[in-house]
């Protein structure tokens, strides 16, 4: 006979017990299984919109890049693109025609036919068309160091530019032969004065003095030629120093005759006649002599012209007064303009070429009205002053 023990059998609260916790996990799964579906759902909605976003951002730089590819294909300069090393990535179609050329990957400049002068700005491009400048600008990217170079075939802008340079040496050089002539009429006019006196009937030592005269004037004429072949050379002709002493007589033998002829009484004190200016007695007297020149043109008959230097501080200045008209207020600063005079037979050279040597010697020239007439004022540095003393013991 078999005897059986007691089987552990579970009873009926043990099996609601373990039923109640598996209705509580399966619950607790649910609810997890469901936060999960709606975070997913989330981030499906994020990832799609990102996702939307990313297809935007991509589609305007798409775009974007094809309006620069675009507007590099149509800008009328010539475009290239270099890496960090030089080497020629990109070039538009106006890069290609100018430098005749469809090759990428070579190194900027180094290519036939390029030119590129020192600094960087310009070069030359040659072909069998010919020779064109270039104007090149460079930018620098940031972050990989790569460069944009811009070209401009600038061929024209130059020719253009060297023709308006040969007009204005032409212009140059029609004005200085222009001021030549004027500064060399007035001595021509004393030097003709003193051969037309020249009488040999009279007596000898009348007919000395004018030929001594006219040989002097014509000397004073070939002073002032030189004076402007050596300015013309690039050697300045104020070099060196004269004093007024030697200045006043040279302008008293022009301008007394002159002066004498019209009935104008010339009174005329540079100042104490060891006075030093710079430059050479020739080129003094020339510039003065526009001065002296201009107030007789204006002065009446039976009237004065006062000419008066002064020194002070460094400085000589000269009056010279007129009693003619006078000189418009509106009119001071055009008289001294080029080819600009109140005068039907005036050159306006005179006062421009006075003006200009004043200004080239560190002075100034202008006018004053004097009421009557005009009163030009000539200042302009002394190069050396006489000692007040030994002046005085003298």
């Amino acid at each position: 006979m078999t005897v059986t023990g007691p089987t552990n059998v579970p009873d009926a609260a043990q099996l609601l017990e373990a039923f109640a916790l598996f209705n509580d996990a399966s619950r607790e799964l649910s609810e997890a299984y469901g936060t999960l579906q709606a975070e997913v759902h989330r981030l499906s909605g994020e990832l799609a919109a990102a996702n939307q976003r990313l297809r935007e951002e991509l589609q305007a730089r798409e775009a974007l890049s094809q309006r620069l590819s675009l507007l590099l294909e149509m800008l009328p300069g010539a475009v290239l693109l270099l890496d960090p090393q030089g080497r020629v990535q990109q070039m538009n179609p106006a890069a290609e025609r100018l430098l005749h050329t469809t090759e990428r990957d070579w190194t900027w400049p180094h290519r036939s036919g390029l030119e590129i002068q020192a600094g960087g700005a310009e070069g030359v491009v040659a072909s069998a068309s010919g020779r064109r400048r270039l104007a090149i600008a460079v930018t620098t990217l940031a972050g990989d160091g790569g460069k944009i170079l811009l070209l401009q075939d600038v061929t024209e802008v130059r020719e253009r530019e060297a023709a308006s340079q040969r007009r204005e040496r032409l212009a140059a050089l029609g004005e200085t032969m222009a001021a030549l002539a004027h500064q060399l009429r007035t001595p021509l006019a004393t030097a003709l004065l003193a051969v037309g006196q020249l009488q040999p009937g009279r007596d000898r030592d009348h007919f000395q003095r004018q030929q001594d005269r006219a040989l002097d004037r014509l000397r004073h004429l070939q002073g002032i030629i030189d004076a402007m072949l050596q300015y013309l050379r690039g050697r300045l002709p104020e070099e060196g120093g004269v004093s007024l002493g030697e200045i006043a007589m040279g302008l008293e033998r022009i301008f007394v005759p002159l002066y004498r002829q019209k009935n104008v009484e010339l009174q005329m004190d540079l100042g104490q006649g060891d006075w030093i200016l710079t430059g050479t007695a020739d080129v003094w007297i020339s510039v003065l002599s526009n001065l002296l020149q201009n107030a007789l043109a204006f002065a009446p008959a039976a009237s004065v012209v006062q000419v008066q230097g002064v020194a002070a501080s460094g400085y000589w200045t000269l009056r010279v007064r007129d009693f003619g008209p006078g000189v418009p207020e509106a009119q001071r600063e055009r008289i001294f303009q080029p080819f600009v005079s109140t005068r039907r037979d005036g050159t306006g050279l005179g006062l421009s070429i006075a003006k200009n040597f004043a200004v080239s010697m560190g002075g100034e020239l202008w006018v004053e009205d004097a009421q009557p007439g005009a009163c030009f004022v000539l200042q302009i540095p002394t190069a050396q002053l006489p000692d007040p003393l030994a002046s005085r013991e003298e």
